[in-house]
């Protein structure tokens, strides 16, 4: 009887030899009863018999990124347009605002309107003219800090120091000079207002939050342009940001069609008309207007370069533009879609008329057989009497 458990230990051992126990210890895996026997033998203390490996909930985590645990996440800085009501009028701040109004002016009949009205003069940018601006200054003043009006040929004004109702008489004034006028809800939609102040302690202009810091006491015609002309490029971009709104809703229900019956009931000239608005939406945005580069004006000023580049910067321009070139590609790309479609079924109606044709022509062909058919007995007939 020894001899036969002296064997049956003997395999046990072998057994246990040739595996690997994964747990956290051996007891778990016996009943109560048996967990006090190899407490007290020590069967298993025998490191060559078995492996035991702890393991912990946290072994099974994905490892966290320890060297960059303690740097501070950047946030994205996201340009939100200001209103009216919001912007904090400070003591020593003035207001600025600019509006896109339509795709060019006239200035050179602008500029003799204004002669005529007297209020307004004509003015420089720091002895230099540039091509595309005309500056206008406020013969009346009020207050010490004199009113100004840039208009650019891009179809854009800018007010420094004006208030609101006197912006809106001239936003009325120079429509008649406006080429191809944006609607009104999306002009006063679209505006950018900000604030400037001087500082005397500063030796160059600068921006500062949702202000525009100029120096006391200096010329700063030149930097009033740069600060005007990102103003312009947003309000310019909201416009035409607006625009491709419009033309994606108007063709948002041919999609809804084309996903719940499978087919579109648009027409060929329809589908062209809108493509052409969205190539010419992206021919002033990519080809007449300079939001994909700095203009041409500023290389030769390296500050005002680096002031340009800041505005158009805190307005978000260059993400804003990649995203209408996106939205442009995918309306034009819908667009394509729905014209092949309007030219399968042109094509398929024409295919239905040469069908009807072929129907027709045999019809005829069937009858004029039926009559020399019925000719042919007649003559038959009569010949047989």
């Amino acid at each position: 009887m020894s001899v036969f458990m002296s064997k049956i230990v003997g395999n046990i051992f072998r057994n246990s030899a040739t595996r690997i126990l994964i747990c956290n210890s051996i007891p778990e895996l016996l009943p109560a009863s048996n967990a006090f026997y190899f407490k007290q033998n020590n069967l298993f203390s025998t490191t060559s018999c078995c492996a035991v490996r702890n393991y912990s909930v946290d072994a099974i985590q994905p490892p966290l990124a320890l060297d960059n645990a303690s740097l501070p996440i950047k946030k994205k800085t996201v340009y939100k347009k200001a209103v009216l009501e919001e912007v904090s009028q400070k003591e020593g701040h003035y207001l600025t605002l600019a509006y896109a109004t339509a795709n060019a002016y006239d200035l050179k009949g602008l500029k003799e309107a204004l002669l005529q009205q007297k209020l307004y003069e004509p003015g420089t940018l720091k002895a230099q003219e540039v091509g595309d601006v005309m500056v206008a200054n406020a013969v009346y003043s009020i207050g010490d800090e004199p009113r100004q009006i840039l208009f650019f040929k891009e179809g854009a004004v800018v007010f420094w120091n004006c208030t609101e109702l006197e912006a809106k008489n001239v936003l009325d004034f120079i429509k008649p000079f406006e080429i191809e006028s944006y609607p009104r809800e999306v002009v006063h939609r679209e505006r950018e207002i900000m604030t400037y102040f001087y500082q005397s302690n500063v030796k160059s202009c600068h921006l500062q939050e949702s202000c525009f810091v100029l120096v006391a006491n200096g010329e700063n015609s030149l930097e009033k342009y740069t600060f005007s002309h990102a103003m312009v490029q947003s309000a310019r971009l909201g416009a035409w940001e607006a625009r491709l709104e419009t033309l994606a809703s108007s063709i948002r229900s041919h999609t809804a069609l084309m996903e719940t019956e499978g087919a579109s009931r648009v027409e060929k000239k329809e589908v062209v008309k809108k493509l052409g608005e969205l190539f010419s939406l992206r021919h002033r945005l990519t080809v007449e207007s300079d939001l994909l580069d700095t203009p041409d004006f500023y290389w030769e000023e390296e500050n005002l370069e680096r002031l340009y580049s800041n505005t158009v910067a805190y307005f978000t321009i260059p993400r804003r533009t990649r995203v209408l070139n996106e939205r442009l590609s995918h309306c034009v790309e819908l667009l394509e879609l729905l014209s092949s479609w309007a030219a399968d079924r042109h094509h398929v109606r024409l295919e239905w008329m040469v069908i009807a044709l072929i129907m027709a022509e045999v019809c005829f062909e069937l009858l004029h057989f039926f009559e020399r058919y019925m000719a042919r007995n007649d003559a038959d007939a009569v010949s047989s009497h």
